[in-house]
């Protein structure tokens, strides 16, 4: 499952605050911008979304990221989305469900690999697994908080079945990122669907 390793590869973007993919100049992808916008606090102006389309193991699906994210070419992810400046971003990526052994053996092996690095340490203390519903699927979510060259990062794995395939959406960012985009980060999350 050459998929399941790109955690190391995700916290390693993580621990390089910024570097990315080169743009997607894939004209298959498709962008566009939605009048979506959430408040992420009164003295901050809206977080506006737009809407992107990507496929992962045959399966059309759809997403919002914040509109001053990239996408990225990265062939280890169905999707990949960030910002440099910031380094906050979202990895999409999964495996047909007939490719696996059921939900849990999916859900174990991703948990598996998720473990300290020599760029990024996981405070331990922090990981926490608890149910997670999105509007269209169900599952669960790993949180957790690490340290690469002293700066603090915080990883979400959400883990997800849907009806043709095992999918990990992977947020990473800084603490304070999903502090401040709380909503932003839920309104992403439920706008992922297959079409």
């Amino acid at each position: 499952m050459k998929k399941i390793f790109i955690l190391t590869l995700l916290l390693g973007v993580l621990a390089a605050c910024g570097s990315g993919g080169t743009n997607e100049t894939d004209s298959s992808e498709k962008q566009t911008e939605v009048s979506s916008s959430v408040e992420t606090s009164s003295s901050e102006k809206k977080s506006e979304l737009k809407e992107v389309d990507f496929q992962l193991e045959g399966t059309n699906y759809k997403v919002k990221i914040l509109d001053n994210w990239e996408v990225l070419q990265d062939e280890e992810f169905a999707f990949s989305a960030s910002n440099e400046e910031t380094s906050d971003g979202l990895m999409i990526y999964g495996l047909k469900k007939t490719d696996v052994d059921g939900f849990d053996t999916f859900k174990n092996k991703i948990r598996e690999q998720i473990t300290s690095t020599e760029d990024f340490q996981i405070n331990e203390e922090t990981v926490n697994e608890e149910a997670y519903q999105t509007t269209h699927y169900k599952g669960v979510l790993y949180d957790l908080t690490g340290n690469s060259e002293g700066m603090n990062g915080k990883v979400r794995f959400y883990i997800v079945e849907t009806e043709t395939d095992y999918v990990v959406i992977n947020m990473i960012g800084l603490p304070s990122f999903f502090e401040r985009n709380s909503e932003v980060v839920d309104e992403m999350l439920n706008s992922f669907v297959a079409i």
